[in-house]
């Protein structure tokens, strides 16, 4: 759709490139909304991300190249829909299980295969837990929460959002480190209400 001229530069420039974060997640839910922002990952490095998006992204930002994200700004003819996209370069270990927040946050698809349609990457079964309405993590909810206490708050909202359930370790974790949310800083706390 929307994205295939897209992957298609990636795929030519010889790059995988993957649609993640909550989008893939609201696509099995079938969300409607047009006003969503669009998270992909590469083996691009940032160079040849950019190069990817000349001639395509109508303004290209760079604040986080030292980080291995390039921002962009598409706005699709057809619809005169405004998407920004950030499309950040994957290091090995950004995809361990320790990473990821929740299993229905840990799916991707693959954009630049052969380009008929998106494969589905799912690791830890995400799509089986949506249909499910389960929440859980990856890992342990122990080590999930107590490396960012934030994500017991986002646990609350796809609780509420979503009518998901939380399994029990999930629930015995967020009674056991509520503590721990003291030192998460008010702004991040903010941005996840």
């Amino acid at each position: 759709g929307e994205l295939e001229p897209l992957a298609a530069r990636f795929r030519a420039a010889g790059h995988r490139v993957y649609l993640v974060g909550g989008t893939v997640r609201d696509l099995f839910i079938g969300s409607r909304r047009d006003d969503f922002d669009l998270d992909l990952t590469t083996d691009a490095r940032p160079d040849e991300i950019k190069r990817c998006l000349q001639g395509w992204a109508d303004a290209i930002w760079t604040q986080g190249e030292r980080f291995g994200t390039i921002g962009a700004l598409h706005r699709e003819s057809t619809t005169d829909i405004a998407r920004t996209i950030e499309i950040t370069t994957f290091r090995a270990e950004a995809y361990t299980d320790e990473s990821r927040d929740f299993t229905v946050n840990a799916m991707a698809l693959e954009l630049s295969g052969d380009g008929t349609a998106p494969e589905l990457v799912d690791p830890f079964s995400g799509a089986v837990d949506l249909a499910t309405r389960t929440l859980r993590t990856p890992v342990g909810a122990d080590g999930s929460f107590n490396d960012d206490p934030l994500r017991m708050l986002r646990a609350a909202r796809f609780i509420a959002g979503y009518e998901l359930t939380p399994t029990p370790d999930v629930i015995d974790a967020v009674h056991a480190l509520a503590s721990r949310l003291e030192i998460v800083s008010a702004e991040r706390i903010r941005d996840e209400f």
